[in-house]
């Protein structure tokens, strides 16, 4: 059985579930949710209020980081993006990156408890993985609306990809390995809940994104140093950093800084890191 709601039922539940957010909408089938968002943002003549949340059952042309395409099975998948209005200077829109990830995965372990809450962590700058294997995708992007504030006035764009299902399948054509929500609550020795559950997720997670994002606005990325040192998967880790498929700079994994970079040391200097892949390195390389 899907652990997706129909169309209908995710829209009411999330109707009632967030009365704050002005635009609520779910589609059985949408090209991206992130692109139709950031198309209705930057359109002077569309009417649509903020926070708003788009979500489908199915994207024909989904997008993960760096362009790639998101992999998705009808039904299987969790697709849903918020926007948001964020009033940053434009060099602090970076670190929203990991502030999505970092409050996405808290919520994730809120839903669980702790009997498997420490198996769900977070690997910079935001997927999200249950023992060690890819549970979540997150594509955080701005733009300037078409009404514009002030210079400092951005709609952030965040979207999440999570398996509900299928991690199996999605194993074996990756080549990697691949987790899922019904994994996580078979761990919880749990059967999947009414179809209202995944809509209830889903509009904890769009609440804390607005809640963090004003936090971020008044707080900076200070304020998030130790929740993400409490979710962080690759500390003290062996990790590659890999940019255009070639490994750039091998060492250990050290955290974050205050700018949200991802700190590796590596022959005794530590080195900030903002773009690359990061793959942790098996242990008969180490």
């Amino acid at each position: 059985m899907s652990l997706l709601p129909s169309v209908s039922v995710l829209q009411k539940t999330l109707y009632s579930a967030l009365p704050d957010f002005a635009s609520i909408a779910w589609v059985e089938q949408v090209g991206s949710t992130n692109m139709n968002l950031m198309q209705d943002v930057r359109n002077t003549q569309s009417h649509m209020g903020r926070p708003a949340l788009l979500g489908a059952h199915t994207q024909t042309s989904g997008r993960g980081r760096a362009g790639r395409r998101w992999q998705d099975t009808p039904g299987s998948t969790l697709m849903f993006s918020c926007a948001y209005d964020v009033y940053v200077p434009p060099a602090r829109l970076p670190m929203l990156a990991p502030v999505a990830g970092i409050v996405a995965c808290e919520q994730l372990r809120k839903i669980t408890g702790p009997a498997v809450q420490d198996r769900l962590m977070m690997k910079w700058p935001n997927d999200i993985l249950y023992d060690q294997a890819k549970l979540s995708g997150l594509l955080v992007e701005s733009t300037r609306p078409a009404k514009r504030e002030s210079k400092d006035h951005h709609v952030v764009i965040v979207g999440m990809g999570m398996n509900l299902s299928s991690a199996v399948e999605l194993t074996r054509h990756l080549g990697r390995k691949v987790a899922d929500w019904t994994s996580v609550l078979g761990d919880l020795n749990q059967d999947p809940g009414p179809s209202e559950d995944i809509a209830l997720l889903v509009a904890r997670i769009a609440r804390a994104w607005r809640d963090a994002f004003a936090q971020y606005e008044q707080q900076g990325f200070e304020a998030f140093l130790a929740r993400h040192e409490q979710i962080d998967a690759l500390r003290e880790q062996q990790v590659n950093v890999i940019v255009d498929d070639r490994i750039v700079l091998s060492g250990a994994a050290c955290g974050v800084n205050q700018d949200a970079c991802l700190l590796v040391e590596s022959e005794g200097k530590r080195h900030a890191i903002t773009i690359g892949d990061i793959s942790i390195r098996p242990r008969d390389q180490d």
